[in-house]
């Protein structure tokens, strides 16, 4: 019928509206061929429908996998696109780092830029070789001529590294560094003279419990470790450490101790007087090893002097002689020689003045011989 006619020449469904222009066509073919209008039309073959029909699927097809392409875009595509990303990414983190070492170095980044190092601070000698720790032991009497010797960086002072020792500690000064110099307390014992020849081997001080003790908190310090020889200083000796430097020398790394005094010209080993008394790292070593045989020696009735002979004699220390380098006010031969004279030790000058005055003629000496 009529109606069945105009049913079937109405788009099936509202998708038919959305078809590509090229289906539109077919389709409209085929509707001119199969629906009745004023005019009536011849029928079309069926293979010609058939062929119609076909070039609509395809056209559909077409479309379709077209806008699939544009809805998914290649693989080769995607990757690309993903390692833009990445390089943008690791570009982005790169820049930050830079930024980053940027604000330390003008120090306002995310971490606080390190302070410049100082270099270490040394006393005026650290560098001489060889090296010499040198120490005294500090009295009542001995404060003004040890603090004036301080301030001006003579005597011990003038060493590589350098300690007092006292029955209290006491500032002595600031040293190189700005930092407090003080002496070591130790509880140093009260001694007495001895009187020769009826308690004691010496007129002097009868001091070996004081330098027993001071042994003892040296070793424990480790200070004498670290310089090649150890030297112990009266206070009241005008010293010389460049001058000593030269003589031991060619001792370097070997066990000796010295001596200074001689009671004849004969005496090749002479006597350890207590001006100034040095012993190297190796026999002071052998003394650690060895302090018992030191210890036990029937040291009453000795000084301190006497007692360190017998101790590196005991043990098997050689001793060097520095008679012509030392100039000992208590020596039998060779003592109170003129201050003009270029000696290691010239000793003694217990007033603070005596022994500026001392110290500056030999200077004085040394300077106008070279």
């Amino acid at each position: 019928s009529l109606a069945a006619q105009a049913a079937h020449c109405r788009p099936a469904s509202p998708a038919a509206a959305m078809v590509p222009r090229t289906e539109e066509r077919a389709l409209q073919m085929e509707s001119d061929e199969e629906c009745p209008s004023s005019q009536a039309r011849p029928t079309a073959h069926p293979w010609r429908r058939v062929s119609l029909v076909l070039a609509a699927s395809v056209a559909v097809a077409g479309t379709v996998a077209f806008a699939q392409r544009l809805a998914a875009p290649p693989a080769r595509l995607v990757g690309s696109l993903s390692r833009l990303g990445a390089e943008e990414n690791a570009m982005s983190l790169v820049a930050e780092q830079i930024t980053i070492e940027h604000e330390k170095r003008r120090g306002k980044g995310k971490t606080a830029s390190a302070a410049p190092t100082k270099p270490a601070c040394k006393h005026g000698h650290a560098d001489d070789t060889p090296s010499l720790f040198c120490w005294a032991v500090m009295y009542d009497s001995d404060v003004a001529l040890i603090t004036s010797q301080f301030t001006g960086r003579a005597g011990i002072f003038a060493c590589n590294d350098y300690a007092v020792i006292a029955k209290e500690e006491k500032l002595i000064g600031k040293n190189n560094c700005g930092n407090d110099f003080k002496s070591w307390q130790e509880n140093l014992p009260i001694v007495e003279k001895g009187i020769y020849g009826v308690n004691a081997m010496t007129s002097s001080w009868l001091n070996v419990p004081v330098f027993i003790l001071c042994w003892d908190r040296l070793l424990s310090s480790g200070k004498v470790w670290e310089s090649d020889f150890t030297v112990k200083v009266d206070p009241d000796a005008v010293f010389f450490p460049d001058r000593l430097g030269a003589v031991l020398a060619p001792h370097l790394g070997s066990p000796i101790f010295t001596t200074n005094c001689r009671f004849w010209g004969g005496d090749q080993v002479g006597k350890l007087f207590g001006a100034i008394e040095v012993l190297s790292k190796n026999a002071i070593g052998a003394y650690k090893g060895n302090e018992d045989t030191c210890k036990n020696l029937p040291w009453q009735g000795w000084g301190e002097d006497y007692w360190m002979q017998h101790c590196m004699d005991a043990i098997g220390i050689p001793a060097v002689g520095m008679f012509d380098e030392v100039s000992d006010g208590t020596c039998p031969l060779g003592g109170y020689a003129p201050c003009s004279q270029n000696k290691v030790v010239i000793h003694p000058k217990k007033d603070a003045g005596d022994w500026w005055e001392c110290w500056k003629q030999s200077t004085n000496e040394l300077v106008a011989k070279t």
